[in-house]
């Protein structure tokens, strides 16, 4: 069965084009995945629709998905240079312009890059500098 885990959100469908498509595309109804051939994407407007990960080009050395970031520690180090755990992230949302990762406790904090000072893979640490009290 395939899960969340398998796959990765490209956003949710306004026009149909159906170029650089794999031969499925996935939508969750009820709780599952529900995969759809590409022809028929223009039935899934207005959907959130996922990729298989195994079908995303591969990603360089160095780089990272948003959606890896599921699952790491945030850590904010404040001006006096004092790192703050503030939460582990739940969920990430790239639907609109502005990436949001949504934490455990149900806050939520912009993912951008001017914010992350580093990201530790072994020690699933994502390190921030957030201008604002999160």
């Amino acid at each position: 069965m395939i899960t969340k885990d398998d796959l990765f959100s490209i956003g949710y469908l306004k026009r149909t084009h159906n170029d650089d498509l794999p031969e499925f595309v996935f939508v969750q109804r009820d709780g599952l995945f529900v995969p759809f051939r590409s022809e028929q994407i223009a039935s899934l407007m207005g959907e959130e629709i996922w990729l298989q990960r195994s079908d995303i080009e591969e990603i360089e050395d160095g780089m990272f998905l948003w959606q890896d970031l599921v699952g790491y520690t945030v850590i904010d180090k404040k001006a006096n240079g004092e790192g703050v755990t503030v939460g582990v992230i739940a969920e990430v949302d790239e639907s609109t312009i502005n990436t949001l990762a949504t934490l455990e406790d149900g806050r939520m904090m912009p993912l951008h890059e001017d914010f992350i000072i580093a990201i530790d893979e072994d020690a699933h640490e994502l390190h921030v500098q957030l201008p604002f009290e999160l």
